[in-house]
């Protein structure tokens, strides 16, 4: 049986499932000049993803909607039009009408979410819409083992179908839900209003707000952590609900209310206490639905659990004895939970079936990389290799000081890379780190670069991962066991991104991990996501074609071949890269 699961919504996406298993994931950014800006019906995506399969649109069994209703559509600069508008006269005449006289809004019918369909060849009558929260939670459960069976799956993110937090029981792989929080009580809504308040984007800096407010410092911290602490609280007759207080307003449309309260505070005080905010609320919610659903096997997911930084606190404030974060906790993997639900409602199972490894996105076949091989040798200027130990001489080449990119096997979920898509370099050399941090972030100065490491090394190298679930992939921040002086970061023991990386799911990262140890010892291996300049992650390998040399890459490691820059001969002194290719290619 072939099921189509589509997530029309922000950041669309598009999966496969061919009986039962999920093949195949696309996701719309990959195909638009600004990922950032992506919305609506992943036509593209979902064009490609069946041409590459070999798929016809009669051949579908199943397409299965994810949300049964979708937001007002906003880009980008709609969004901050909003935010802007928000306690004007104009936005409550606005919310007044829309209130007052159903249907004004521009909210799609599913008639028009279906209308896409007929393009592609797809039939309409075997589409099946699933609620919201329901495919996010279907996500976690299905890439999240626990011993006993029994998993507690939160959610919390802006709105979905009405609703900002839910709680789901996983028994066996059977869904039950336990508890929602209604959308006017957003937290995620909340903290857009501070990333906007403070002069960032909504819905793209709440992270980098976060890493923020872990360096912010003084007496006022507690006393603005006070003010923001008293306008939520837990509903006495329903322990697992939160709600509003203190007059605060729906916190979709709080911006003046929120202008007012924080007025005369600091941009840093203001960042602490959002993040100290969330730690002390979402830790006691945690520890709440643990304690009322007697489940102490917990993942998280939803745009607010994807600010990943927030795990070193949540792990160690809560008592449950596994957290972990859902492998996409964000809209974009909602395509795999409605298409497992659907399948699960087709078969008449009431169980969710597992899901698996992450890395379900686009290939690089060997054949691709071949062939990229074959026109950079002809574009000339490079050194090309196919070593017959090629985790070996990568590793050599890594600790020489070059900044290679590597594009091999397939894209994750997350599309964080995970050393299949990524940037790789050593961490102690400051350039490499800087490099590497503009690359990625060059708007961004204080934005942290994660490193690679593998599964098995959790435990010796960092504290509070004896909650996370055996073989986890994904990145998470975690405390060091000694210090990060090469960083230069204020806190050397302060959390560190890292992207775990299982040597079960992926033997080939995994070697090039263990092979960069034995040549430098302690030294961590950056691992910043590629992106190529229009800031989407490099998907294919003519991707990576279009990229490496224009951001200054020293090669790139595609497949089984090596592609290294020759030296530029305007160059006085080589650079890192430089010495180290000497012993393998005979010179400058």
């Amino acid at each position: 049986m072939l099921v189509l699961g589509i997530h029309d919504g922000k950041d669309p996406s598009v999966v496969l499932l061919r009986d039962g298993v999920v093949e195949r994931v696309g996701f719309e950014a990959d195909y638009v000049a600004d990922p950032f800006e992506v919305t609506g019906f992943p036509s593209r995506a979902t064009e490609h993803l069946m041409a590459v399969e070999g798929l016809g649109g009669g051949e579908i069994d199943v397409i299965a909607f994810a949300g049964q209703h979708l937001p007002e559509p906003r880009t980008r600069r709609e969004l901050l039009k909003q935010f802007a508008e928000s306690g004007t006269f104009r936005a409550s005449a606005k919310k007044l009408l829309r209130t007052a006289v159903p249907f004004t809004g521009r909210k799609p019918s599913r008639r028009d979410r279906l209308r896409h369909l007929d393009k592609l060849g797809l039939k309409p009558d075997r589409s099946t819409f699933i609620d919201h929260h329901l495919a996010q939670a279907a996500v976690a459960a299905a890439g999240t083992h626990s011993p006993d069976g029994r998993l507690l799956v939160l959610c919390c993110e802006g709105s979905g179908d009405g609703i900002a937090a839910s709680v789901h029981v996983s028994r066996g792989g059977r869904l039950d839900r336990v508890a929602t929080v209604g959308d006017d009580n957003s937290i995620g809504a909340f903290l857009e209003t501070i990333t906007y308040l403070l002069g960032m984007v909504p819905e793209r800096d709440e992270s980098l707000l976060m890493e923020l407010g872990a360096m912010a410092r003084g007496p006022q911290l507690s006393k603005v952590t006070k003010r923001l602490s008293i306008l939520f609280e837990f509903d006495p007759l329903l322990p697992l609900n939160w709600r509003r207080s203190g007059n605060l307003p729906e916190t979709y449309d709080c911006v003046e209310f929120l202008r007012v309260h924080l007025r005369r505070r600091r941009f840093d005080h203001i960042a602490g206490a959002a993040r100290r905010f969330l730690e002390q609320f979402l830790g006691q919610w945690i520890d709440r639905c643990a304690q009322k659903t007697a489940c102490d096997s917990v993942v998280l997911t939803g745009s607010v659990f994807g600010l990943r930084s927030l795990y070193p606190a949540l792990s160690s404030c809560t008592r449950a004895t596994q957290l972990s974060i859902c492998a996409s906790p964000t809209d974009a993997g909602n395509a795999i939970g409605a298409a497992i639900l659907a399948l699960a409602e087709k078969k008449g199972v009431e169980h969710v079936l597992p899901l698996g490894q992450p890395w379900l996105g686009e290939d690089a076949r060997e054949g691709d990389c071949a062939e990229f091989v074959r026109k950079e040798d002809a574009r000339g200027g490079v050194w090309v290799d196919q070593p017959e130990n090629l985790e070996a001489r990568v590793a050599e080449l890594l600790a020489g000081g070059a900044l290679l990119g590597r594009i091999a096997g397939r894209v994750d979920l997350s599309r964080l890379g995970l050393g299949n898509r990524s940037l790789l370099c050593r961490g102690d050399l400051p350039e490499l780190r800087l490099a590497s941090q503009q690359l990625l972030r060059p708007d961004v100065f204080w934005h942290e670069v994660p490193s690679l490491v593998l599964n098995s090394e959790l435990e010796s190298e960092f504290l509070g991962t004896d909650k996370l679930p055996p073989g986890t992939s994904g990145e998470y921040w975690l405390k060091p066991r000694r210090p990060q002086a090469w960083t230069g970061r204020m806190n050397p023991y302060g959390p560190v991104p890292v992207q775990i990386v299982s040597e079960g799911a992926d033997p080939a990262t995994a070697a090039l991990v263990r092979r960069f140890r034995q040549a430098v010892g302690r030294t961590p291996l950056l691992c910043t996501p590629w992106l190529n300049r229009r800031g989407q992650l490099v998907r294919t390998v003519q991707d990576a074609r279009e990229s490496w040399r224009a951001q200054g890459l020293d090669g790139v490691i595609a497949g089984p071949y090596i592609v290294l820059r020759r030296a530029d001969p305007d160059l006085t002194k080589p650079k890192h890269a430089e010495l180290a290719r000497r012993a393998f290619y005979g010179g400058l």
